[in-house]
């Protein structure tokens, strides 16, 4: 099979609007994980909650996935790839309590809060 063009896999990097103007505190906020998977070698890399609120993405959280996704390069020694393939997935950590959008809210700013992270600094 041959090697895909470079517009082709710009094709298949390319992340519709709504995906694209998505922050990763929304994504936190609606349960989603993101999945990014090298077009090159095909390594995968799943960012969920806990990824979110740990020390390395707090400072991403107001990011778009759009940004996110040109930010990424692959982590295999030797590959280097850039323009992951990004795909959402619900994530296995719905939270019954939040079942309204103001009370989903509440939940996210005390997990924000929580990992010491202020709702300001990611645009809450």
């Amino acid at each position: 099979m041959p090697e895909p063009s470079e517009s082709d896999r710009r094709k298949a990097a390319q992340l519709p609007a709504a995906v694209a103007d998505m922050r990763l505190v929304d994504c936190l906020a609606q349960g989603l994980d993101v999945r990014f998977q090298c077009q090159y070698c095909g390594m995968e890399r799943t960012w969920t909650r806990q990824d979110f609120l740990g020390r390395r993405l707090r400072g991403r959280l107001a990011w778009t996935l759009a940004r996110s996704q040109a930010s990424v390069f692959c982590p295999q020694r030797g590959c280097g790839g850039h323009r992951p393939v990004v795909r959402l997935m619900k994530g296995g950590y719905h939270d019954d309590h939040a079942d309204t959008p103001e009370a989903r809210r509440t939940h996210v700013v005390t997990m924000l809060l929580d990992a010491g992270v202020l709702p300001e600094e990611v645009g809450l």
